[in-house]
This record gives structure tokens, C-alpha cells and sequence, in this order.
């Protein structure tokens, strides 16, 4: 389960901004009371008290039917820029606190670290199956954390924290039923990745198991998805409890962006729970995509949930090009910004870096693929993939002003076939996560990217084992 996994309240420290934190509190396993007198504590790198919120009760339900699973979100404000803070969560018994949890953030800095410094570093990962994790990703995760050079800042989480279809049985479940069976896989999940959690600021991405295989769509045969497909009413109370999975527990919204400085902007984009026939965001959103894109002053990381550099995919699996107009428009103002574009993403069940001249513009696209942090395994192992390095211009469908340019592909991540582990019934990519690093150096950008493996460690260091050399890449 991971070292010092010792309490069953979860504790999961989401978006940080250079003055505030945002957390989430609470139980997802139904068994676990609700602390009456409770506080959250801050302590700066010293250890010294900087904020302390006390409450009485005002725990909500993340699951509506449920009343046995709770939590509250508290934003802590008035936090210096770029510090490093341990947060405390306690309980009051007979006249006296008791420590229930522990995390770890840092806030966003107000620029780009020199080369002098630490850099800005984010972690991302996606696709986690957590029948045979054990533990190994969290493990890896807190000792890379506790690194003061390898550290990440915050991370991305991009899509497939939970595989929810996985097992779904062939008959309908009431609502009540249909919310425990979804709170139970987050419980499991949650507590697996418990010390990556509570360890720096999460963003985190909606991908299709967050709800179904495809979805919005239910197309080609899935043996888990019959009942979705033969009881619309089921149908609907499995996609409403499996939101609000998304929107309570993960905290994911359409569009969010943060600046760090006048370095670099960011933008992450869920383009898929909005899903419909026209496109993979709402003409809302989508604007507002469109506008990020457009109005970049700076070099640009988006991180959404599957890769831009892709063919449409198949009826049963469809991919961002399977919406042309909305993904045709994005690459045209990504084209005309004269900015690197870093994509990070997932979903793909292979780890791989490509880079890509856009159009006739100055920037590139630089797309960093990690997946997965913990492979599906038995007969859902047959879903397991190795990078896709044939494709040689991009886009790899014709889009009006954006001329195709060969495409380099500069990392993979090493693939593993053992006929003797049953487990994996085909070739499969490590488990990994990646995390990519940015510093400053005479007004030059620069971005380093590391791939980490899940499940193998140096004895000398404890550190997760690099899976391939440091990959640099200047930024303009």
C-alpha cells in the first residue's frame, strides 16, 4: 500500500495557486466516522504554524445516495509564493487534538526557477488499474517527492484514475447500488495512491473510464457495457453517479489555466466529459480553449487527456480527430501563435515524446505521452499497447492552414513481454509516470523531461529507476 499508509481518511491536496491551497477532506470507504470537532493546521518548511482552520462538523455527501462517505473542500489563503508547507488534518478528543493526516505542497512560484535553482516541476501520469499495483506507484511517487533536486511542484493527472467499467455485471443496479459500486472503486484507488495524493498540488482529467469505455458513446461490443446499453434509465444513474466521481472527488472542470510569471502559461482542459456530436468541448469552453490558444505570449503547456497527435480512431474508441471541426480549429490557432506548445497527456497505454514543427508558424509541438502508472492486467491486459512511432507527418489528416512537417520521435518508454507472468497476456509498455522540468537561463526557456518507472527502484538511492535518458528541449 505504499510506506506510512496508516489512516483510511483521505486527504488529497488539489489545485495551488502562489497564495492559496485547495483540499479535500473526508472518507470514500463507508465504514470510517465523521470527526465532530476537527482542524487543519499549515506549517511552514520550519515547522512553524502559518494557518489554522477549525471547524465544527460541515461535512457534505460526494455520492448523493450515500450517507456513510463525506467530505468538505477548504481553501486556505494568504500563502507566500513559492514555499514549501505541510498541512496537518486533526481531530479533538477528550480536550486534545489528534493527528488523522498528513500532506505536502508547495505553492506556484511567481517565475521560472534560474539554472541555479530547483525547477518548476510537474508530474504527470495517467491510467491507473489497481488490481495489481500494490502500492508501487504511490511508493514511487512519495520518493521522488522527497528528492530536494527531483521533486515535483504540483502534477497533472491526465485521465483513467479509476477504471469504472471494468467488471460492470449484466444486470441493472438501483441508484443507491450503482453509487456504492463507483464509491467503492474510488475508495480503492484513492487509498493505493494515498502518498501521491497528499503530496504537492493535483489537477486531474477526465478520461473514458472515469465513466465508460467510448463514452458519451456506447458503440461496438464491450461485455461489461450490455446492461448501459439495454436500460437507458440504468444508463443514467450510472453516468450520474460516475459525474459526480468527476466533478466532487476529482475536482475536474472544463478549462483551467494558471500563468507562472511571464514565463509560461498553462492550460488544462477535460475534453471529455463535455463530449457531444459537434465537438469535445462545449462551444463555452471550447472559447475559451480557443482563446488561451490565441492569446499565448509565452511558451504553452496544455494537458488533456488524449494525444493531439493521432488518426481518429475507431467507432468504439474515438480520439480527438474524430471531431474535425473543433480539432481542426484548435491546431489552427496553435499554429499561428509562434510559441512552443507542450502537450502532456496519456490514455494511450504507451509512453512517448514527440516533436513536430506546427504548421508554418515559429513553435513547435512538443507532445509528452505517459501511460499507464499500473497496467490493466488478465483478460483486460489484451487492451495493453507499445509506442506508435510510425507515423511520419503531422497532422496526419489535412487541415486547411496548417502545412503537414515530419514528425521526431525523440523518447519511448521501454515495453516488457514475460510469458511466465500470466497476469499481462501480451506485450506491454513499463509502468511509468513522467515529470518535466523548467528553469531560465538569459530570457531562454528550457524544459527537461524524466520517465520514472512504477515498479523498480535503485537500492543505492530509493529512488524510482529513470526509464530513459534526460530529454532538454529549448522553448521559444
Amino acid at each position: 500500500m505504499g510506506t506510512g499508509l496508516t489512516s483510511r481518511y483521505t486527504l488529497v491536496i488539489h489545485e495551488v495557486t502562489s497564495t492559496s491551497v485547495k483540499v479535500w477532506l473526508g472518507a470514500l470507504f463507508p465504514s470510517i466516522a465523521k470527526p465532530h470537532h476537527w482542524r487543519l493546521r499549515v506549517l511552514d518548511k520550519r515547522g512553524n504554524l502559518v494557518k489554522t482552520v477549525s471547524r465544527t462538523d460541515g461535512w457534505e455527501r460526494p455520492f448523493d445516495k450515500l450517507k456513510k462517505r463525506f467530505y468538505t473542500i477548504e481553501t486556505i489563503h494568504g500563502l507566500p509564493a513559492g514555499k514549501q508547507f505541510t498541512i496537518e488534518f486533526e481531530t479533538r478528543s477528550e480536550k486534545k487534538y489528534i493527528l488523522l493526516e498528513r500532506g505536502y505542497f508547495r505553492t506556484l512560484p511567481n517565475k521560472i526557477p534560474n539554472q541555479q535553482q530547483k525547477p518548476f516541476t510537474i508530474g504527470v501520469g495517467s491510467c491507473f488499474y489497481s488490481k495489481h499495483d500494490g502500492g508501487q506507484v504511490g511508493q514511487a511517487y512519495q520518493a521522488l517527492y522527497e528528492h530536494k533536486d527531483l521533486s515535483p511542484d504540483i502534477k497533472f493527472l491526465t485521465g483513467d484514475q479509476v477504471y469504472l467499467d471494468i467488471g460492470l455485471g449484466w444486470y441493472p443496479l438501483d441508484a443507491t447500488d450503482v453509487q456504492d459500486r463507483i464509491a467503492d472503486d474510488y475508495a480503492e484507488s484513492w487509498e493505493l495512491l494515498r502518498s501521491m495524493l497528499r503530496r504537492g498540488g493535483t489537477w486531474m482529467l477526465a478520461d473514458d473510464h472515469e465513466y465508460w469505455n467510448n463514452y458519451p458513446y456506447l458503440k461496438g461490443f464491450n461485455p461489461y457495457l450490455v446492461t448501459l446499453d439495454l436500460s437507458s434509465s440504468f444508463r443514467k444513474r450510472w453516468e450520474h453517479a460516475a459525474q459526480l466521481g468527476v466533478s466532487i472527488v476529482q475536482q475536474i472542470k472544463p478549462i483551467r489555466t494558471f500563468d507562472i510569471g511571464k514565463d509560461l502559461s498553462v492550460c488544462i482542459a477535460d475534453l471529455r466529459t463535455e463530449r457531444w456530436d459537434n465537438g469535445f468541448l462545449s462551444n463555452e469552453s471550447f472559447k475559451l480553449l480557443s482563446n488561451w490558444a490565441k492569446n499565448l505570449t509565452t511558451p504553452g503547456v496544455l494537458a488533456i487527456p488524449q494525444p493531439l497527435i493521432a488518426e481518429k480512431g475507431g467507432a468504439s474508441d474515438y480520439s480527438l480527430p474524430h471531431w474535425e471541426v473543433q480539432y481542426n480549429e484548435l491546431l489552427q490557432h496553435l499554429s499561428n501563435c509562434d510559441h512552443d506548445i507542450v502537450v502532456l497527456t496519456g490514455d494511450v497505454h504507451y509512453g512517448r515524446i514527440a516533436e513536430v514543427k506546427l504548421g508554418n508558424s515559429k513553435g513547435r509541438l512538443i507532445e509528452v505521452i505517459t501511460s499507464p502508472m499500473s497496467n490493466l492486467s488478465e483478460l483486460n491486459g489484451f487492451a495493453a499497447s507499445t509506442p506508435e512511432t510510425k507515423k511520419r507527418f503531422f497532422p496526419l489528416s489535412p487541415v486547411s492552414g496548417v502545412p503537414k512537417n515530419r514528425i521526431k520521435y525523440r523518447r519511448t518508454v521501454t515495453t516488457e513481454s514475460k510469458w511466465w507472468d500470466l497476469r499481462f497476456p501480451k506485450k506491454r509498455t513499463t509502468e511509468h509516470f513522467m515529470t518535466v522540468g523548467f528553469q531560465k537561463s538569459a530570457g531562454q526557456l528550457s524544459m527537461t523531461v524524466n520517465a520514472w518507472d512504477a515498479r523498480k527502484f535503485v537500492k543505492a538511492t530509493g529512488l524510482p529507476k529513470r526509464n530513459f535518458k534526460p530529454l532538454t528541449f529549448k522553448l521559444a
